[in-house]
């Protein structure tokens, strides 16, 4: 793995850290509190009628032991802002995992290290160093700081799941529906512009929980070390409506979304519709929408006529497109012991002048393999929101394959 993937690995290992601390905060939280997350101060907030907890969380897996310039910039920043707030009663956290320190214990920020805090020449931190450097009460900043080295991931995992558990949550479905959704809730709170938009209680957190019946399958969820128990339960949730023969489907999937894209996606439309699409009681045909080039269409199409898929891409040129030829049910015949008809799948190119011919006719299910989802009308349909990157992983979802690499 190179240094930018293994980079990017960390950053993103960063964030579900912080995603699993604060959700265990909520899950622990007695007082039913507001909590914040990605507050206006830090990570977590936990306000009270009383005073407010600060915490910003880091995970440092590959450091194996902590130096005080592993932590410069968080406590500059709570610095700052206690700085900014001196009337406001708030105690600041700072919650950092380094594997060779020891969990629950506190490392004593004293004033002396925050001298060489401030006299660090690192240009990102200079604003700061110049705002606070001889303003900032230091004594005063320490009274309500502390450094605790937190637990591994996988720990603070083991008691989320416990307190899922005590919370009233069934344990058989912890693992696979209540925490991904549980992580993904946060993710998506974290997101949103308004501070006042990115709280929750947890009395509201488990009560949404509950009324989620399907499995949360995204870049945070994709990250979380129990992905198999994830994939294999979304599997089993698509399973009762994919062992139907009589159901309209429709799929979407991005080229930008999907790794090895070129490679993988005509074998994924072959594999599909032999897979839903061969049988006579199969009597609704497939629509698979792909966002990708006009060059890239075209290619697909070829390929696919050269495995001899049949299709209805609605093109009288590759120019042209007729909404009534696409539209047009297939001839379907069974001839002597077999069945045929003329298309198997309907083919469309994600284009906004023709993408709306979708809400014309409404589908049962529609499976969206995509980061980003198409503005479409969706009501009265079933949508599943899959986010997968790998054809391999999609495939065993949909039950086209029995296991994945």
């Amino acid at each position: 793995m190179g240094t930018l993937s293994r980079s990017a690995d960390y950053t993103i290992q960063g964030f579900i850290y912080q995603f699993n601390k604060t959700l265990l905060e909520i899950l622990n939280d007695e007082d039913d509190a507001v909590i914040s997350i990605e507050g206006i101060i830090e990570d977590i907030e936990i306000a009270t009628d009383f005073t407010t907890r600060a915490i910003q969380c880091k995970y440092h897996e590959e450091q194996e032991n902590f130096t005080l310039g592993n932590v410069y910039k968080p406590i500059l920043q709570m610095m700052e802002h206690y700085f900014d707030n001196l009337d406001k009663d708030i105690e600041y956290k700072l919650y950092a995992h380094f594997p060779n320190e020891r969990e629950g214990s506190n490392f004593e920020i004293n004033e002396e290290h925050i001298k060489t805090i401030l006299q660090s020449r690192d240009q990102r931190f200079q604003r700061i160093i110049t705002k606070i450097k001889g303003n900032v009460d230091i004594p005063g900043f320490l009274e309500r700081f502390t450094l605790e080295f937190g637990a591994s991931l996988q720990v603070i995992i083991e008691r989320i799941t416990t307190s899922l558990e005590r919370n009233g949550l069934p344990r058989d479905d912890i693992d696979t529906l209540f925490y991904p959704n549980a992580i993904q809730m946060i993710a998506d709170l974290s997101i949103l512009h308004e501070a006042q938009q990115r709280v929750v209680k947890k009395s509201s957190m488990l009560y949404d929980l509950q009324q989620i019946r399907k499995t949360a399958i995204t870049r945070w969820t994709r990250s979380l070390r129990t992905l198999d128990k994830i994939l294999s339960a979304r599997r089993k949730q698509l399973k009762t409506n994919l062992d139907k023969n009589s159901r309209l489907r429709y799929l979407f999937l991005s080229q930008q979304s999907i790794n090895n894209f070129n490679d993988e996606i005509v074998n994924f439309i072959s594999d599909f519709v032999n897979k839903f699409h061969f049988k006579e009681v199969h009597d609704k045909t497939p629509l698979i929408c792909i966002n990708c080039s006009q060059e890239v269409f075209k290619e697909i199409r070829v390929r696919l006529h050269k495995k001899n898929i049949r299709y209805n891409d609605g093109l009288v040129t590759d120019e042209y497109f007729d909404k009534n030829k696409f539209l047009t049910g297939p001839v379907r015949a069974k001839i002597g012991k077999q069945f045929y008809t003329d298309f198997q799948v309907r083919l469309l190119r994600f284009d906004e002048n023709d993408i709306g011919i979708l809400n014309e006719t409404k589908c049962d299910d529609f499976f969206l393999f995509t980061d980003t989802v198409p503005e479409l009308d969706f009501q009265d349909v079933n949508v599943e929101h899959i986010n997968l990157k790998e054809i391999n992983q999609i495939k065993f979802v949909m039950g086209m394959v029995d296991i994945y690499d």
